[in-house]
């Protein structure tokens, strides 16, 4: 009977043990990863986007952000940048006699990002960039004809190493010789 009960603590001391063993476990995980990524860690996001005429640069634009990570790696909340103009559009309307009305269209540069803090000195970023303009000269009158836009727009999820410079998308645009390249660089921030 003595000995029922020593194996019966022993088998329940035992099963304590192996069902402590995953808390365990994630504690430790979770005291290593707290060691690499704080709840305070902010990161500044870089994006030069550069326009290259048969391999020269013609124009390079910048653009750059702030955003806090948590300290659980998970996206953060999607961060979004809009610079440009509302270009008038003269519209006709009905039939017979011609009724114009305005309407507008929004030109400029549109930028979403969001990224998650890896850990290992590298980040997963989330993109989505749409540069368009007006086809011809600011301030021409576009009433006789409907005016042309043009647009280039890359989305995309890349794993970029922290503090370099790291191209993420490059296109040719369909209508001219000129080449777009979009780089990012991503800078963690020290409180």
């Amino acid at each position: 009977m003595r000995k029922r009960m020593v194996i019966t603590v022993a088998l329940a001391l035992f099963l304590t043990g192996v069902t402590n063993l995953p808390c365990v476990a994630a504690q430790e995980t979770a005291k290593e990863g707290d060691a690499q990524l704080k709840p305070s860690d902010s990161y500044k996001m870089e994006l030069t986007i550069n326009e290259l005429d048969d391999g020269k640069r013609i124009n390079s634009r910048g653009y750059s952000m702030l955003l806090r990570a948590d300290a659980f790696p998970k996206w953060t909340d999607r961060q979004h940048l809009r610079v440009g103009s509302r270009v008038p559009i003269s519209t006709s309307t009905g039939t017979g006699m011609a009724t114009n009305s305005i309407q507008y269209q929004d030109v400029g540069m549109n930028i979403d990002y969001r990224l998650v803090a890896m850990g290992n000195g590298k980040v997963t970023i989330d993109t989505n960039v749409e540069y368009s303009t007006l086809e011809g000269e600011p301030g021409a009158n576009h009433d006789m004809l409907p005016p042309v836009f043009r647009q280039v727009r890359s989305s995309v999820e890349a794993v970029v190493p922290l503090d370099k410079l790291t191209v993420i998308s490059e296109m040719d645009d369909v209508a001219s010789t000129h080449h777009y390249v979009f780089e990012v660089k991503v800078t963690k921030i020290t409180p």
